[in-house]
């Protein structure tokens, strides 16, 4: 019996109502829905901070001794060699670290814009990239990462032979992929 004298069977409670709020939303019965019905995991936290902030979208390539970052249109915003005491031994790093460069100018743009976090969509040339790497380095630089391989026509592909663009000639509010709706 309850205290308003009707038995649990017969009652129905929160729980219900939380379910269904959780099934409306599409979350799985797995994951912990509390008693608002608002998800308290962080990473359901910062999706839906960076899903309020900007936008951007990046592409990145690298060979074992240089990596480029570009903007969508091609236009490179960073072209350069790794810097010398790191040993490069396979594509894979190569890439790995060239995204991370992609990850970390674009933290730069997210400080500049003034917001707490951003969405990152980030085509790289090589599928073989170090993930987890990446997808830390963002998450600990207030990014939420969409991480992709992307076609063969990566825009990065195409950096200029020999010719160095360094980032801070670029105004990275250039980067800002979709400024509309922030909030």
């Amino acid at each position: 019996m309850t205290e308003d004298n009707t038995t649990q069977q017969g009652r129905t409670g929160r729980d219900e109502d939380d379910q269904s709020d959780a099934r409306a939303a599409g979350v799985s019965e797995d994951t912990q829905v509390p008693r608002g019905g608002k998800l308290t995991t962080p990473e359901d936290r910062m999706a839906a901070l960076a899903a309020r902030g900007p936008y951007l979208v990046l592409w990145s390539a690298a060979t074992l001794r240089t990596f480029t970052v570009c903007l969508p249109d091609r236009t490179v915003i960073w072209h350069s060699r790794f810097h010398t005491d790191l040993a490069i031994a396979t594509a894979e790093e190569a890439a790995t670290v060239g995204a991370l460069q992609a990850v970390w100018i674009a933290a730069r743009a997210r400080e500049e814009w003034g917001a707490d976090t951003a969405t990152l969509r980030l085509g790289v040339a090589n599928s073989g990239v170090d993930r987890s790497a990446v997808e830390s380095a963002a998450i600990s630089s207030g990014l939420m990462l969409d991480l992709f391989a992307g076609p063969p026509d990566n825009p990065a592909l195409a950096h200029p032979a020999e010719r160095w663009i360094d980032w801070w000639t670029t105004d990275l509010g250039t980067l800002i992929h979709n400024p509309q709706g922030l909030a």
